[in-house]
């Protein structure tokens, strides 16, 4: 697990990173303003305010659940994780490659997603959540037969109810096993390149025959992920307060202070300072979405190396296994194991055509 930090230190993966940490503040703040404007009532160029939006999330967050806020809560996955997934496609791809130390020829074309990688990982996490759902889904049959007059409705379902506690059984079961696997599933769709039922079985498979170990592996990447959140945040808060001490120590506290303030959203600004402090702002929170990005890219090697981890327990394949998408295969058709072969039996032939060259008359 300790290789996660050097793959981590890779400046397209954190830009990509830092890219899907921006799509999802940008969709969180995209229907946060719209239920201050359309739910809340608050006008539009005031919809962004500050205490508009605080009251937006509250709203947003409400533990009373209706049909609308699911609704709601379905959309903002929906539209986040379609984005989220396609940009982080590549960065688990080239993660994968460079665990694997595949050495194919076009391996930066490889590592650029396809459309058919991006539709698997986009897909395994619905796909697993929509068999859920269907077993879930009889459950509300059920229910809804005690919607009949009684006492029909009522006698119905007593009679069926053996039926929809299996179903809900299952679903519970496989809803349980669906989130465990999560972090899996992305890894296996760009390592296997197959369809979205292998990634979801192979997920699910994978949980299910290595449970303890497959435990263990989550501890080592959140201990991991602590270390790279503290490690990184220090270096981050840091830099700034050298930054500011540099801004103190030339005269220009003023601006210092203004940045800073700016920043907390908190305080009075002089109006000589907007400007200069705006720029300086936007720089911290530029920043600060790359260093989330580096954190996220050190997650995702985590979540590719434990993979790797589990495919190798579990199916006995090598961490240099990896297959290629559909629309590569007629260009390169081998796996880098494959390849490898190829080359020690290439070089085994040529020992083997010196040798009579080197035999004496």
């Amino acid at each position: 697990m300790l290789q996660v930090f050097s793959l981590g230190f890779d400046l397209r993966r954190v830009l990509l990173m830092s890219a899907a940490a921006s799509w999802t503040v940008a969709v969180v703040g995209l229907y946060l303003a719209l239920i201050s404007w359309r739910v809340a009532g608050y006008p539009l160029d005031a919809a962004l305010a500050p205490k508009h939006l605080e009251h937006s999330w509250r709203l947003l967050v409400s533990p009373e659940l209706t049909f609308d806020r699911a609704l709601l809560w379905v959309g903002i996955a929906g539209l986040w994780w379609i984005g989220f997934a396609r940009i982080i496609t590549p960065v688990f791809r080239s993660l994968a490659l460079e665990v694997s130390r595949d050495e194919r020829p076009d391996q930066k074309a490889m590592a650029v997603a396809s459309h058919r990688l991006s539709g698997l990982v986009t897909g395994s996490p619905p796909s697993a959540f929509f068999i859920v759902a269907l077993f879930f889904g009889c459950v509300l049959l059920w229910a809804l037969l005690t919607k009949l007059p009684s006492p029909v409705g009522t006698g119905l379902a007593a009679l069926i109810l053996p039926l929809a506690l299996i179903s809900a059984l299952i679903a519970a079961a496989m809803l349980l096993v669906t989130l465990a696997s999560l972090p899996l599933m992305t890894p296996a769709a760009v390592i296997e390149c197959r369809d979205l039922m292998d990634v979801v079985s192979r997920a699910a498979a994978y949980v299910l025959q290595r449970p303890f170990r497959y435990l263990a592996g989550l501890c080592s990447k959140l201990g991991v992920m602590l270390v790279a959140a503290v490690a990184g945040g220090a270096v981050f808060l840091l830099a700034w307060a050298l930054i500011y001490l540099a801004l103190v120590i030339v005269g220009e506290g003023e601006l210092a202070l203004s940045s800073y303030r700016l920043v907390r959203r908190s305080g009075d600004l002089r109006p000589d300072f907007i400007t200069g402090a705006a720029f300086f702002a936007a720089a911290f929170y530029g920043s600060a979405l790359i260093w989330l990005g580096w954190f996220l890219t050190v997650g995702a090697a985590a979540d590719v190396i434990l993979y790797m981890v589990m495919r190798y327990e579990v199916d006995g394949v090598t961490f240099d296994e990896i297959m290629i998408p559909q629309e590569h295969i007629e260009k390169h058709g081998l796996t880098a194991l494959d390849t490898q072969k190829q080359q020690q039996a290439a070089l085994a032939a040529a020992k083997v055509d010196e040798e009579p060259a080197k035999a004496p008359n």
